[in-house]
């Protein structure tokens, strides 16, 4: 597990824990006093009824009751700072000091005999296994015992031995407990790290197979065109430019592998749509009839552009083409259309194929995902980017078993005024017109 997702989980789970803990807190605190000041002097005659007699002694305890509750927004602006571990030690150094002080106040100087100590006390030790910190356990056990200590020093009095003792049994417990809870957090985030280690070794293994993909279908592009120009025994100027644009598509699909994820330097130019189509229907269309599939094309007369990179926008259409026609491997027909719809030029590419579940489509941008048996699910991640990457967007429509429609839209190159390309500039990488 990284550390910064680690300490992300530890301070969420702190955060649950103060929560608890807090409550529980004030629970106490008010429980306890509520039967100490109200009930025990109903059914006990010989105990005062200290909130009528007593005022001066009262006073202390609204005091308290104050400070404890301006505690909360304190806690949670330490929250907010990423510091909740302050919370805990705020509670209980606030609560130990105010006890010794209202018993010192209290017993100090008079001829009372010393019997004291309150539950929030136990529950403060009870409590420290849940937060996992053996620094908080000492300092809880440690202040306790402590103030006892204290107390039994300036009052003379040899009874404060018995809470000690009882203390301490408990803190014997409690630190059986921590310990044992420490063992289990140690054994999770064990199996945790072996877990992530090899999910890790699983998605090398992924990246590797999406990177075998991703660059097999150049190469056996360029292999076929070699072939062609052997059996033709002459130099043909289409099958080489075929070759080179090819061969720099290749280093493109290595660089949208490396870089994927990345900021990276973009250089936008006026881009003539039909032009890439074209481009990549000629490519795919000897593999579309072997599989008896025929490319139907429909283009404008106006000559759209977007702004883009030619390269990669061939790289989306090959993909989404490539795509319908593995879609039907029982044959079929895919219809290719270009489209101006106001301020967006609209590609369109709709096959007849298997189709996509409904559930499936939210998650078509997601690295490694794929409806394809074989598929690594990089070819559509890469198409996202680049559309985003230009501004643009990809709607999919699609019913199972009756065919889906990409509609890949880009803003048209009269809405790229300088201001805007000046603001993309700002905004996302480095854009620049040539």
């Amino acid at each position: 597990m990284r550390p910064s997702i680690r300490n992300e989980i530890k301070i969420k789970e702190e955060e649950r824990a103060n929560t608890l803990f807090i409550s529980l807190f004030f629970i106490t605190v008010i429980l306890y006093d509520v039967y100490r000041f109200i009930i025990s002097p109903l059914i006990d005659p010989h105990t005062d009824m200290i909130l009528l007699n007593d005022t001066s002694f009262i006073i202390p305890f609204i005091l308290i009751y104050l400070l404890e509750v301006s505690l909360i927004p304190i806690s949670r602006w330490y929250s907010n700072k990423q510091l909740p571990y302050v919370t805990k030690y705020l509670f209980f150094i606030v609560f130990m000091v105010s006890s010794l002080m209202t018993e010192i106040f209290h017993y100090v100087g008079t001829s009372d005999v010393y019997a004291s100590g309150s539950p929030v006390e136990l529950f403060f030790i009870l409590f420290s296994p849940l937060f996992v910190n053996k620094k908080f356990y000492m300092i809880v056990v440690g202040g306790v015992i402590s103030k006892y200590a204290i107390m039994g020093t300036l009052t003379m009095s040899p009874i404060v031995v018995l809470p000690i003792l009882l203390l301490l049994l408990f803190s014997v417990i409690t630190f059986i407990i921590l310990n044992r809870f420490q063992s289990y957090l140690d054994t999770i985030v064990e199996s945790y790290e072996r877990a992530s280690h090899n999910e890790k070794l699983a998605a090398i293994g992924r990246i590797a197979t999406g990177i075998t993909h991703e660059i097999k279908n150049p190469l056996t592009s360029l292999k076929g065109f070699v072939q062609l120009q052997d059996l033709e025994k002459t130099y043909n100027p289409k099958y080489s430019r075929i070759m080179l644009q090819e061969l720099e598509r290749l280093t493109i699909i290595v660089n949208d592998l490396i870089v994927i994820g990345k900021p990276q330097s973009t250089h936008l130019k006026p881009v003539v749509i039909k032009d890439c189509l074209e481009y990549v229907v000629n490519l795919l269309e000897q593999e579309a009839e072997r599989k008896q599939i025929t490319i139907y094309t429909s283009y404008p007369e106006e000559r759209l552009q977007v702004m883009g990179e030619d390269v990669r926008l061939k790289q989306v259409f090959l993909n989404m083409v490539k795509n319908a026609i593995e879609a039907m491997p029982h044959g079929g027909e895919i219809r290719v259309s270009l489209l101006k719809e106001k301020e967006w030029t609209t590609i369109q590419i709709k096959d007849r194929g298997v189709g996509i579940p409904k559930e499936a489509i939210p998650q078509l941008n997601q690295a490694f995902y794929s409806t394809k048996e074989n598929g690594t699910g990089l070819g559509l991640m890469v198409s996202y980017k680049i559309v985003e990457d230009y501004h643009g967007k990809i709607d999919v429509q699609s019913e199972v078993n009756q065919g889906t429609t990409f509609s890949i839209s880009f803003p048209t190159l009269s809405q790229f005024s300088a201001d805007t390309v000046v603001k993309l500039s700002a905004n996302q990488g480095n854009y620049h017109m040539k």
